[in-house]
């Protein structure tokens, strides 16, 4: 086996698995379980990180191109909880006047909401186009984010009836269904990849 494909498989299967638990927790973490969320939302970094530093640069997912992994880490690190947090803070508390609050929250958090869909955007499209992982699969995390938007979207327009109820839950755990299988797919790709450099080492 060559030494890049032992950096893919290291940072592909090692990534998939962090991904996987992260989507295993986000499901698990409701009701009395909720304050495990926070583990998850820690191996979802984690998993990120492998994939985009990479255990072996021939691992990284953008190469370690300046412009895509910076893109990629400015996106996990604005839409990571303490910045929702850091930013909710800067919220003035205007007691007694619930309009008025609600227009600063809106003043202070849609731009921050807006940058984040744009940079989230920007950074699908930079993975896909960089090419590391094998064709197609290069572009999963952007299928990913236009299906767990669609699923969004749907689940708002949804009406507030015990009819909807379950699937409106359905549409809820989508995203995470998706990361699940990103982490899935990476376990996969790692080990097939490291099998196809060993029979071929041409073929990357």
């Amino acid at each position: 086996m060559t030494d890049e494909a032992r950096q893919r498989r290291r940072t592909w299967v090692s990534g998939g698995i962090l991904l996987m638990l992260s989507a295993l927790v986000g499901f698990v973490a409701r009701f009395e379980l909720s304050w495990v969320s926070s583990a998850g939302e820690v191996l979802w970094v984690l998993g990120v990180l492998v994939f985009v530093i990479g255990l072996g640069r021939a691992g990284s997912v953008t190469r370690r191109r300046p412009v895509a992994t910076t893109v990629v880490l400015s996106q996990l690190v604005l839409a990571s909880t303490p910045m929702r947090m850091a930013l909710n803070s800067l919220v003035p508390e205007i007691p007694g006047n619930p309009n008025a609050e609600e227009d600063a929250w809106g003043a202070v958090m849609f731009p921050y909401y807006v940058v984040l869909f744009a940079i989230t955007i920007l950074a699908v499209l930079l993975i896909g186009f960089v090419d590391a992982l094998p064709r197609p699969w290069g572009w999963a995390p952007a299928w990913v984010f236009v299906g767990s938007g669609v699923a969004m979207v749907a689940s708002m327009m949804m009406p507030f009836d015990d009819q909807a109820v379950v699937l409106r839950r359905i549409l809820f755990d989508v995203p995470g269904a998706g990361i699940l299988l990103l982490g899935v797919l990476a376990i996969i790709l790692g080990m097939r990849t490291a099998r196809v450099e060993e029979i071929d080492p041409l073929s990357r």
